[in-house]
């Protein structure tokens, strides 16, 4: 009887502290049911969230064409047949060349907005537009490019097509969610979401595509190879950013993506559409943002002890790198070294600041510039000017001839060395920086360098270009350290 007890109490131990496998699952089963119905309320809920997710693309995607690029190119081994010989295919042994890419609609008489990257290297008769509908056009129209935006305006054959509407970027704040729309490895009409990462980036690709106006919107939201063109949207349907580029290393999306904002695509599609092109005043500057980096290669601690030494509002303001010769700046006094603090009583905290300003003032404009330039306040006069076309052949003007004395005088202008000029001076590679201009009454004058001579060197670091040069001097000047260059046939000279 006893052992029957103690059978008893170690089955009725084992039932509760052990559960069979049968009664587990039973329970398993009614959480999961539970669960369940409480997703199903929830979803109820959701469902205004679903519903957006859901008709923005029902909205847009009308709006958004696919582009197909393709064209026969030749390697060294596979050049077209000589047209002598009638019988050989002219094609025979080219190599097709294909690309893919989207755009948005913009106008109901067939104007597209894209990127310049996805059409700059084809011909007409080498694009395809998918639509919406599948419908393809072959007969385009290249109605302008603007390669300082990476955007372009082509245009189908035909009336009524559905325009996108653009939002107002100034609204979109980071953590927004927004949704990117487009034609990824040729799949047509590919949603994706996300949020806004950042905003205001610059210099995002400054290799591969060298902008000279940028304001990119930052997000998570997958983009890859064929959305450049496409629109970022927000939760309203409305376009605030143009997709074109990723930041990744493995040549697909890694979650960082940027779309160039839609204040500026506005712009290029106005203008190109009215008149084929843009006109666009410019000062003809080259600027660096007050970073902890940048303060640190000037000599400085960190940024604040910058901001302290040139009499800074915190880090506001831009610091002039370059000034191009016998531009509007440099027709205003505008010198190296010179911390650019307000333009027409516009507090400017950043480049992109500066940016909107140009971008947006007319030819032929008076701006009115404060700068600080050795602790003191500066007002100078701008006259905006057109922007040339064509900016690979300008000039710098570095560290040019002022009326009062600055760390940042030494009284030259330089230039890069091209191609053209390496060849003209049987130089075997392009390096160094060419001697245009020499102020007799500064320490490159008294050092005896002359218009023409060939800096290759600053101290003991090779110098490649106008950037690098005026990098590895700025170090020099902030750490008061005696300047000597190396002018290639001459040796080296010491600045004083």
């Amino acid at each position: 009887m006893k052992i029957t007890k103690k059978l008893f109490l170690v089955l009725l131990l084992t039932f509760f502290l052990f559960p069979s496998n049968r009664f587990v699952f039973s329970n398993q089963d009614i959480n999961a049911e539970a669960l369940r119905q409480e997703l199903v309320e929830l979803e109820k809920h959701a469902k205004p969230i679903i519903e957006i997710f859901r008709k923005v693309p029902a909205l847009v995607n009308p709006s958004v064409v696919s582009l197909i690029t393709e064209k026969k190119v030749y390697g060294r081994d596979n050049h077209p047949a000589q047209p002598a010989n009638p019988d050989q295919d002219p094609h025979a042994g080219a190599i097709p060349k294909k690309g893919l890419g989207s755009g948005i609609i913009v106008d109901e008489r067939g104007y597209i907005l894209t990127n310049n990257h996805v059409i700059s290297d084809y011909s007409p008769e080498e694009i395809t537009v998918v639509t919406y509908n599948e419908e393809q056009y072959h007969d385009i129209a290249i109605i302008g490019i603007d390669p300082n935006t990476d955007l372009a305006v082509i245009k189908i054959d035909g009336e009524g097509f559905m325009p996108a509407r653009f939002g107002d970027p100034e609204e979109v704040q980071v953590g927004d969610w927004v949704i990117a729309i487009g034609n990824p490895f040729g799949f047509q009409q590919t949603v994706s979401m996300g949020i806004i990462s950042a905003k205001g980036r610059t210099h995002v690709i400054p290799l591969a595509l060298p902008f000279l106006y940028e304001d990119f919107f930052q997000t998570d939201a997958a983009i890859n190879p064929g959305n450049s063109g496409g629109p970022l949207v927000n939760l309203r349907g409305e376009v605030i950013g143009v997709n074109t580029a990723i930041a990744t290393r493995s040549g697909g999306f890694q979650g960082v993506g940027f779309a160039l904002s839609a204040s500026i695509a506005q712009e290029a599609v106005e203008a190109i559409i009215n008149t084929g092109t843009i006109v666009r005043g410019y000062l003809g500057i080259g600027t660096q943002d007050i970073t902890d980096e940048f303060a640190l290669k000037l000599g400085f601690e960190n940024k604040y002890d910058m901001v302290k030494h040139f009499g800074l509002v915190k880090d506001k303001g831009v610091f002039v790198m370059e000034v191009w010769s016998e531009t509007p700046a440099f027709k205003a006094g505008i010198l190296p070294g010179d911390v650019i603090c307000e333009m027409n009583d516009d507090v400017i905290k950043n480049s992109l600041d500066l940016q909107r300003v140009i971008r947006h003032a007319k030819i032929d404009a008076r701006i009115m510039i404060k700068v600080l330039r050795n602790g003191e306040e500066n007002i100078l006069t701008a006259i905006v000017e057109p922007q040339p076309e064509d900016l690979s052949g300008r000039t710098y003007a570095v560290f040019r001839k002022q009326d009062e004395p600055s760390k940042f005088s030494i009284g030259l202008i330089v230039n890069d060395v091209t191609y053209e000029i390496a060849r003209s001076l049987g130089l075997e590679k392009e390096e160094g920086v060419l001697v245009l201009e020499v102020d007799d009454n500064s320490p490159a004058g008294h050092a005896g360098i002359e218009p023409g001579d060939l800096i290759t060197k600053v101290g003991t670091k090779n110098v490649n270009s106008v950037i690098e040069f005026m990098g590895i001097i700025e170090e020099y000047l902030g750490s008061n350290k005696t300047i000597t260059v190396y002018i290639k046939n001459k040796g080296f000279i010491t600045l004083k």
